[in-house]
């Protein structure tokens, strides 16, 4: 009887042990369930809260279908009217953090009008300095059609961040041709 007692004595810190993490996983697996609406939604107001600054004129904006390389939203900025007034894009490429969505508005000409960078993971202080104003400013008033001739400098100590929003930009341009 004392050898079954030791057997059971071995083995019951692996039940409880697995008894908890089965526990804690359930627990886990409610709270995903419960809170991933909540937090698409938020994303998805902030989604539109964006697209709205970048297209102010805009009453409303209508989701295009679009194929292009990176690109991960393509939406048609609508007057009160109904009539366009642009495109608004979103295209990313990838970064020294991960991914880097750019979201560029265009005019109902093709030309840039606003850009900014998205939440994303690069390195703040140092690849976040693509997504200031005085970086981003460099690619307004370009045109889609002129875009590949366009200079546009990178910034020093966060090339790669620079480089992934630039690469990002050239990715809406063709995601805009692909829409208009």
């Amino acid at each position: 009887m004392s050898s079954s007692n030791s057997a059971f004595e071995t083995i019951r810190p692996v039940i409880v042990l697995v008894s908890v993490c089965a526990v804690a996983g359930a627990l886990l697996g409610g709270v995903h369930h419960v809170t991933a609406p909540v937090i698409a939604s938020a994303e998805q107001r902030r989604a539109e809260q964006t697209y709205a600054e970048l297209m102010p004129e805009a009453a409303s904006f209508e989701e295009v279908t679009c194929e292009a390389e990176g690109c991960t939203a393509a939406l048609k900025a609508l007057d009160a009217t109904g009539g366009p007034v642009g495109y608004v894009i979103v295209a990313e490429a990838k970064g020294y953090g991960g991914m880097v969505p750019l979201a560029v508005a265009f005019d109902k000409d093709g030309a840039v009008q606003r850009v900014t960078v998205m939440p994303n993971e690069e390195t703040p202080g140092l690849g976040s300095r693509a997504e200031d104003d005085s970086y981003l400013s460099q690619y307004v008033g370009i045109t889609a059609n002129a875009a590949d001739g366009a200079s546009i400098d990178l910034i020093s100590g966060a090339t790669i961040s620079s480089t992934a929003v630039r690469t990002a930009f050239y990715r809406a341009v063709a995601a805009y041709e692909e829409v208009r």
